[in-house]
């Protein structure tokens, strides 16, 4: 955890002038809209993609005010997804607070994230580049169809693991991807470095969904801070699952299916936490955690040896990967 505090120290001042354009841009006249929206806000926590933005840009040059603004706009739609997902997975808690869908209702809630997305695009028009604008869209539909995918996917728990992959590549990865994309695309960075940095966010982002799933099973609540166990109340194929429905007893895949299936909605949480154990003492988990590891093993690979003129840098966003694959929350 050290380290993951000392990698944020460099970009200290670059996340103050972030946050600054944030709520300046933020300003409501109506106050209900403007508690709503900070409240959802405080959702944000460890700001990861503005963080790898912003240590993106230090490697391979000086961070710009289209830094800045494209790590606010990004934040701001991370915050959005975040209250969305909790309408969709109906939880309570998200980073030791009450979510808005169940501080406020479902629809204080929709309206909430569909202003921060909003703001976010008005954010972005701000530029004189609109490479950002549209690099940012793309990651929002990704992630969208992602999300839609994943629904798609409830209830078949005959899914491959390149599947769920395939998935996770659409949900998470394209905004921990968009932002290391963009933190070296307005350093002016060579086509090829923005690649390099794009293929590192690409990785982090699927290894910190693989991470996710795993939490959703072996976390606490008092240390996520979030609602557990929402992907197999929900009836979602995560890696776990799937690992697990490929190598269990026979007898324990038929129980299991038997509490999924049962009534072809979402399941009750005895079922859910007598599925989480059965997980949990499979083994299944160690293997998914080497499987993350691997992922970000190779990505910090890839950028070990480029030639920035700040080595500090790299070794913070080598310790961000590392936090990853090491986080409880």
């Amino acid at each position: 955890m050290q380290d993951v505090k000392d990698a944020y120290c460099l970009i200290s001042e670059d996340l103050v002038a972030m946050e600054s354009m944030t709520t300046a841009f933020l300003s409501e006249v109506d106050p209900f809209v403007d508690e709503v929206v900070r409240y959802g806000l405080q959702f944000g926590g460890k700001r990861l993609r503005p963080a790898l933005l912003f240590l993106t840009a230090h490697c391979v040059g000086a961070v710009t005010e289209n830094h800045i603004r494209a790590a606010a706009a990004i934040e701001l739609i991370h915050t959005a997804t975040l209250i969305h997902d909790d309408i969709l997975d109906g939880a309570f808690i998200r980073r030791h607070l009450a979510t808005i869908n169940f501080k406020w209702n479902p629809h204080v809630a929709v309206l909430a994230g569909d202003i921060l997305l909003t703001k976010a695009m008005e954010l972005l028009t701000g530029s004189d580049d609109i490479q950002g604008f549209k690099r940012i869209t793309l990651a929002c539909r990704l992630t969208c169809e992602g999300e839609l995918l994943q629904i798609g996917t409830i209830g078949n728990f005959a899914i491959s693991q390149d599947n769920y992959m395939s998935v996770i590549s659409r949900k998470t990865a394209p905004f921990l991807a968009c932002s290391t994309e963009l933190g070296a695309y307005y350093a002016n960075a060579a086509p090829e470095t923005i690649d390099l940095f794009t293929r590192f966010g690409e990785q982090l982002g699927a290894a910190f969904q693989i991470i996710d799933d795993v939490l959703d099973l072996t976390g606490k609540t008092d240390t996520t801070g979030k609602t557990l166990r929402t992907d197999i109340i929900n009836r979602k194929p995560t890696l776990p699952l799937i690992l697990y429905l490929q190598k269990a007893p026979q007898n324990d895949i038929d129980e299991i299916k038997s509490r999924l299936n049962g009534n072809n909605r979402n399941i009750n949480e005895t079922d859910a936490e007598w599925i989480a154990n059965h997980i949990c003492q499979s083994g299944v988990v160690n293997d998914i955690q080497q499987l993350a590891e691997k992922i970000i093993n190779s990505a910090i690979e890839s950028i070990a040896t480029y030639p920035s003129e700040n080595p500090r840098a790299i070794k913070d966003l080598t310790a961000i990967a590392k936090f990853i694959t090491s986080r409880k929350n």
